[in-house]
């Protein structure tokens, strides 16, 4: 529990020093909630003795009205502080993830961690800013008067405080066991939610297809399973903890019997007074309220701790440096002195240990449009991925100008590229304003001639309300080209020197892709691009082909070149001349693979 308490401490940072002057205010608000109890002992001391005056009561009804204003005016101040420290603590957590997240590799994206990221944003994080400093205070709270009690009771007579002193060290012990179940438990838990999460946004995503295949009910078979687990978890939980409750709940039991004991065995021989004998009666079964109250908490905090856990998970993935400080240098130059525009030299990379890039060595010149093709998996997409540093290489090194792109400040390398994807995203945002993220001060005008370039104009304006209409999230109320082309308006309206067009046609129908072709065109057009496409006419255009296979660079050279070469580009070429796409074998040597 007091190691939750420092990594709640430690994920504070600057705001601990307010949650611990929190502490100060719940300690004399304890001290004012405990008071009462010296004061009510004192009085039937005095009630006893003969010796209580009107007077006397009235003092005593003043002191408990005062230590009950005093307990509020703690109570806020130790709230105010620990509540405001927490929701700006969370509001700096919540864009310190954010800005994190962004710096991460894309790979982490891809690698099924979206359930966890999304239980984390939408769950963890939600209830560690809901109850980490209620936990906290209650916490601080129930120790401070567990101890101011333990404290009075040695000073009414040390047996009577020893019989509680050891009670209580008898069940923080006994909790102990208690705690670590509890931590595997809530681990268990959250990864059940995380589990369902992810269920969930697979089934959301591919719902379309499974009514298309009227398997409903079979496709919700993972999220099913989902609910299953989290309940199956929840009840585990529940069914392991409450024995260790009811054992706590016969320590405490067993302590106020023998506080009872102990009391009047004490009276017995004289040793304390029937005041102090009756006071110790009336307070008996509340001495270990504190404990009590602290341990019932053991759920919440261990849940807690697996919360605090799992986001830390994400803060300590690696991330991609950003803190490259070379200059990029202007275009003209670098073409005058013969350095390329963009340059793989030796690039080497893996995905875990799984080599998928051997020495890739290519070079593209300002203006040229060089087209990467290869078999499915020969690993064009993740040549596209080094170049805008969704990744980082593992050897060799990727120039932009001459440049390390890892020498390069992120936003220098980012603000000179611009990318079209094979799967469109668009924000559920007007028309406008999906174009013009890529350009904020972009006026109507700009926004009004990307389109126009990027042959989308003419269905924006047939659209309810031109460019100010709302498209639904992912792009749903356009169809496919459609959205490409505002994608490709993006990019017209950025104007960066370098283009990455990544399978841009590829599932684009026959209508749509003389429109796209058209607007690619716009968008390369004294650009320097790199084109992965996967039909013939697109690549067949480029100024310079790279064959790549399996990892490595098989051939290079201008598309009449490689024809002539008659390797694997011309009979990936011979393929295409029949089926219009490249083929996901080819003979090589004689043999398939």
């Amino acid at each position: 529990m007091l190691a939750l308490v420092r990594q709640i401490m430690r994920f504070c940072g600057p705001y601990a020093k307010r949650i611990r002057l929190a502490w100060v205010f719940s300690f004399l608000r304890a001290l004012c909630a405990n008071a009462p109890l010296v004061v009510a002992v004192v009085l039937v001391n005095l009630i006893v003795e003969g010796d209580c005056t009107v007077a006397t009561c009235l003092i005593a009804a003043a002191t408990m009205v005062a230590l009950l204003v005093l307990q509020s005016v703690f109570q806020h101040s130790a709230d105010r502080l620990q509540s405001t420290a927490g929701y700006e603590l969370f509001a700096d957590k919540r864009l310190e993830l954010a800005e994190h997240l962004r710096r991460l590799p894309m790979g982490y994206f891809s690698a099924g961690n979206m359930g966890k990221i999304s239980s984390i944003l939408s769950a963890d994080m939600v209830y560690i800013e809901e109850h980490s400093m209620t936990i906290l205070a209650d916490v601080a709270s129930n120790v401070f008067a567990q101890v101011i009690i333990s404290v009075f009771l040695f000073v009414m007579h040390p047996l009577i405080g020893a019989v509680a002193l050891a009670t209580e060290l008898v069940a923080v012990a006994a909790a102990q066991p208690m705690n670590r179940e509890s931590v595997r438990n809530s681990v268990k838990r959250q990864q059940a939610i995380e589990t369902l999460t992810g269920s969930l946004l697979e089934y959301i995503e591919g719902l379309r297809i499974i009514k298309s295949f009227n398997r409903t009910g079979e496709g919700a078979a993972d999220l099913r399973a989902g609910f299953a687990q989290m309940t199956r978890a929840n009840l585990d939980f529940e069914e392991e903890h409450a024995p260790w409750e009811r054992r706590l709940q016969i320590i405490y039991a067993c302590g106020i019997t023998a506080l009872v004991s102990a009391s009047v065995w004490l009276f017995g021989t004289g040793s304390v007074s029937l005041g102090s004998f009756i006071g110790i009666l009336i307070f008996a079964f509340s001495v270990f309220a504190p404990i009590k109250a602290l341990y019932q908490l053991d759920s919440q905090i261990t849940l807690m701790q697996a919360c605090l856990d799992r986001l830390q998970s994400v803060f300590d993935e690696k991330v991609i440096a950003d803190e490259g400080t070379a200059a990029l240098v202007n275009a003209a130059d670098a073409q005058a002195t013969g350095v390329p525009e963009i340059e793989f030299d030796q690039v080497s990379f893996a995905y875990d240990d799984t080599e998928v890039l051997h020495e890739v060595s290519f070079a593209a010149n300002r203006g040229q449009t060089v087209a990467l093709v290869g078999q499915s998996g020969s690993g064009k997409t993740t040549v596209a991925s080094l170049l805008t540093r969704f990744w980082d290489v593992a050897d060799g090194s990727v120039r932009v100008r001459g440049a390390d792109v890892r020498d390069l400040p992120m936003e220098t390398l980012m603000g000179s590229l611009s990318m079209v994807f094979q799967h469109v995203y668009l924000f559920e945002d007007t028309v406008r304003n999906n174009i013009a993220m890529s350009r904020q001060d972009a006026t109507d005008e700009e926004i009004r001639e990307a389109a126009r370039k990027a042959r989308c104009l003419d269905f924006v304006e047939k659209l309810p309300y031109g460019f100010d209409t709302i498209i639904g999230e992912g792009g749903a109320s356009l169809s496919g080209g459609e959205a490409q082309r505002i994608s490709i308006a993006r990019c017209i309206l950025k104007d960066s020197p370098i283009i990455v067009l990544d399978e841009a046609t590829a599932n684009i129908d026959a209508d749509n892709e003389s429109a796209i072709q058209q607007a690619m065109t716009e968008l390369c057009r004294d650009k320097t691009a790199i084109v992965i496409a996967h039909r013939l006419n697109t690549v067949m255009n480029a100024d310079k082909i790279v064959v790549l296979d399996a990892g490595r660079v098989a051939e290079t050279g201008t598309p009449a070149e490689l024809v002539a070469a008659n390797g694997l580009f011309a009979r990936m070429v011979a393929t295409a001349d029949t089926t219009g796409v490249w083929s996901d074998s080819v003979e090589k040597g004689g043999s398939r693979e």
